[in-house]
């Protein structure tokens, strides 16, 4: 028999992406050594973020040393807009971590933690699936590879033709900074300081849109309990006060959902209104980049790179879709289950419920677009038309 899934097990991911930067979220209780090392920790890598990402910035905006080389134009864009999405949300994460702390303490007070009741939730279902496990795995080996690949690609080469080559001093990033890296000591320090810094662009990036799966997931989780317990309730003509109250109840906790919706969207509008221009222009310098690279490692590894990113948004996107689904099947349960064996007021009672119900919550980025598979399609049709005029041009 499957293990029910505890709320903290909903959270876990979400938890060490910034853990794992030094940041915890929840603040738990440690010990004076641990916060002050990972306190440490996660000032390095707000120091190297901040250090590398203005290089980045100052090499986008002196132009003559990019202009003409189709390829240099597209890795420098690739990396100025993944690291651009990264700022936005690590910014709009911090400005409302408090009310994310309270969001995520209100769904675990209503998280059912009796074992009967996580029956009756199916808390498992709404759990990440294997499926979007393995897309997060294959997404983190891939940026974990493109972090070590240079440095184990110019260590390998050395070795192979020691006493016979100069180490070849590659890194992650092409991005030149303030000293010199082709030095032993400077390159240590230039890798130490890529990554750190590719750390907290893939870490925050990840961690915040497993933050919004996660709440939205809890959100959708309650949507469809209630339109479980409306599907199988039995109005009776003579119980008609106790199938009032039942609705009452029903409106209740359907009204404390909606403004926990409601938080979610305030918390992470910003956050998703740069994700679809971002996503499309990353996946559109990723295809273009391959392309020219062509089948040599670099271009494997942004081809790699290309469907881990896809794969991600889609993965979002199913979860706004989820949130739409359920929040309207609540209007579905009330108008397919036996109303009409209750009585007059409690059907009145109900179109109510009905009127409310089939206008779906949704995931509203600030009002732009809606995370749903509409949303991806669009992205992708975005990408592809990019990918299309970047193409004619330079072939031009």
């Amino acid at each position: 028999m499957e293990r029910k899934r505890s709320y903290e097990d909903f959270t876990f991911m979400a938890s060490t992406m910034f853990r794992t930067l030094g940041y915890d979220l929840m603040d738990s209780p440690k010990p004076l050594w641990q916060k002050l090392l990972l306190r440490s920790y996660f000032l390095l890598c707000i120091v190297s973020n901040c250090y590398e990402a203005s290089f980045v910035t100052y090499r986008i905006l002196q132009w003559t040393s990019v202009a003409g080389s189709p390829s240099k134009i597209m890795r420098q864009a690739l990396h100025f807009f993944y690291m651009f999405s990264a700022q936005i949300k690590f910014v709009t994460f911090m400005k409302y971590r408090k009310e994310l702390r309270s969001l995520n303490q209100q769904l675990k007070d209503l998280y059912p933690h009796d074992e009967g009741k996580q029956k009756e939730y199916n808390v498992n279902r709404f759990y990440l699936s294997r499926a979007t496990r393995y897309v997060l795995y294959f997404y983190y080996f891939v940026m974990v590879f493109m972090a070590l690949g240079p440095l184990l690609q110019s260590c390998i080469m050395y070795l192979i033709r020691y006493g016979k080559a100069e180490f070849l001093y590659l890194r992650i990033f092409p991005t030149q900074l303030s000293f010199n890296t082709e030095t032993p000591l400077g390159y240590i320090l230039g890798y130490v300081i890529d990554l750190t810094y590719s750390q907290f662009i893939v870490n925050v990036s990840l961690g915040t849109d497993l933050w919004m799966m996660c709440v939205s997931s809890q959100i959708s989780m309650h949507f469809a309990h209630l339109a479980k317990l409306i599907a199988e309730y039995r109005p009776s003509l003579e119980r008609e006060q106790q199938d009032c109250d039942f609705l009452a109840s029903v409106v209740r906790r359907h009204q404390v959902i909606l403004s926990l919706h409601k938080d979610l969207n305030r918390i992470f509008g910003l956050l998703l209104a740069s994700n679809l221009f971002t996503t499309a222009s990353v996946l559109c310098c990723m295809a273009f980049y391959t392309v020219v690279q062509g089948l040599n490692k670099e271009g494997i590894s942004y081809l790699m790179l290309f469907g881990s990113v896809a794969a991600q948004f889609y993965v979002v996107s199913s979860y706004g879709q989820m949130l739409i689904d359920l929040s309207t099947n609540i209007a579905v349960a009330a108008y397919e289950h036996k109303w009409y064996e209750g009585g007059l007021r409690y059907r009145k009672d109900l179109v109510f419920v009905i009127a409310r119900a089939q206008r779906p919550a949704e995931i509203s980025a600030r009002g732009l677009y809606i995370i749903s598979f509409d949303t991806f399609k669009t992205s992708m049709s975005i990408t592809y038309r990019f990918f299309a005029v970047m193409r004619q041009t330079v072939g031009k």
